[in-house]
């Protein structure tokens, strides 16, 4: 059983890139709270090297909830992934931005903005047994991404469509998911106000280049798919290739 909070962040960052996973946890390592899902999470970016960027859920009610992610989980468009060392479960579409100068708390957000892109999110699985691993951990787990594949930057017209627009997933040349809407710029503006403020108070403020991730879209389950392609509509596209050795 994992008994300290040193070991429980090695061994999940390790899970990811293909160490043994996670079995039992000691309950008194469980987050309770925010508070405990945020110290996890600064535990394992103390481990996993520089900060690359964020994700955080927009639009939704009440305080946001948010991660850091490493810059080594950052690929570009079209990366081939080894799906299975990264015990890769779901791919979700999603918008990113990223920032153009560093964002400092009560800076102007929309200014600091460079781009917008399309983005693959993978969730990963670090656990033995993931249905019986608490929510907490999960957030904690730096909210269970995996990987970010991130596309080509998007015409910034696309901000006035941000709220109706079409997104599609696709597997291996077929359609798996359609829908549309998702967070409107206002939102995903609002968001980053307060992500700018929290992230400074965990000492990782939001600097330029920075790739901020704003929740799924869509997503479905893996299912041994080889090629994922993410659509914005006529906006544009995210593709990654994705292998599964044992």
């Amino acid at each position: 059983m994992i008994s300290t909070p040193e070991e429980l962040a090695r061994r999940l960052a390790a899970a990811h890139d293909g160490g043994e996973p996670v079995g039992a946890v000691s309950p008194d390592l469980i987050p309770a709270d925010l508070v405990g899902v945020y110290a996890l999470q600064d535990r394992i970016m103390a481990l996993l090297g520089p900060l690359g960027g964020w994700k955080i859920m927009v639009g939704s009610e009440g305080e946001p909830l948010c991660s850091p992610i490493p810059l080594s989980r950052y690929l570009p468009d079209g990366a081939d992934i080894d799906a299975g060392r990264h015990r890769l479960i779901i791919a979700e579409v999603e918008v990113a931005v990223q920032l153009g100068a560093d964002l400092t708390p009560g800076s102007e957000v929309e200014a600091a903005i460079a781009s917008l892109h399309p983005v693959l999110e993978f969730i990963g699985d670090p656990f033995a047994d993931r249905g019986r691993a608490e929510r907490n951990l999960q957030l904690g787990d730096l909210q269970s991404n995996g990987l970010v594949v991130v596309g080509p930057a998007l015409d910034r017209s696309v901000i006035g469509a941000l709220s109706t627009l079409p997104v599609g997933l696709d597997y291996d040349e077929q359609t798996v998911k359609t829908g549309e809407g998702g967070a409107s710029w206002n939102d995903i503006v609002a968001a980053l106000t307060w992500l700018a403020s929290h992230a400074a108070g965990r000492g990782l403020p939001l600097r330029a280049g920075q790739i901020i991730i704003t929740g799924a879209r869509l997503l479905a389950p893996l299912t041994g798919a080889r090629m994922i392609d993410g659509t914005l509509g006529e906006w544009g596209r995210v593709t990654a290739k994705c292998r599964f050795t044992a």
